[in-house]
């Protein structure tokens, strides 16, 4: 099977996802699972980041997590962080993102709590992929 290519175009990125299916969510998720596994270097991917604008990524921090139709509802605490991502390789960038937040997807019954207790790095994937999803890369983000 030949690699899939990781989207760097900003202006794609800066299109918002449109909403899924659960089942057709859950079916995405597997490819996203799967690309992720052949890049060591990632630890999440949203599904416009292989030029998929639905709204379904992937998180592999702490252990796998599929968000479908994600929404931050709660954010708490500032902090800075380094940041990197697979459409932009070689590129850290030092970002604005909170130490906690609550997320509803579609594919939970319950919100998910995400914090620097869990994993700092896992709480801020989170926001980093669903940032995609919205159409905001982690350039919007910098501290400046």
């Amino acid at each position: 099977m030949k690699k899939q290519s990781i989207v760097t175009d900003r202006e794609y990125l800066s299109l918002p996802c449109q909403k899924v299916g659960l089942q057709d969510g859950l079916e995405l998720a597997k490819k996203l699972s799967a690309i992720l596994m052949e890049s060591p270097e990632g630890v999440g991917l949203a599904a416009n980041q292989i030029g998929i604008r639905k709204a379904v990524c992937i998180i592999n921090v702490v252990e796998p997590i599929i968000l479908i139709n994600p929404v931050i509802l709660l954010k708490r605490g500032d902090i800075l962080f380094e940041e990197a991502c697979l459409s932009f390789p070689d590129v850290q960038i030092r970002t604005k993102r909170y130490a906690e937040i609550e997320v509803r997807a579609d594919n939970y019954e319950k919100n998910l709590k995400f914090d620097r207790e869990r994993s700092l790095l896992e709480c801020v994937c989170v926001q980093h992929e669903i940032d995609h999803l919205n159409g905001i890369t982690m350039y919007d983000r910098e501290d400046k």
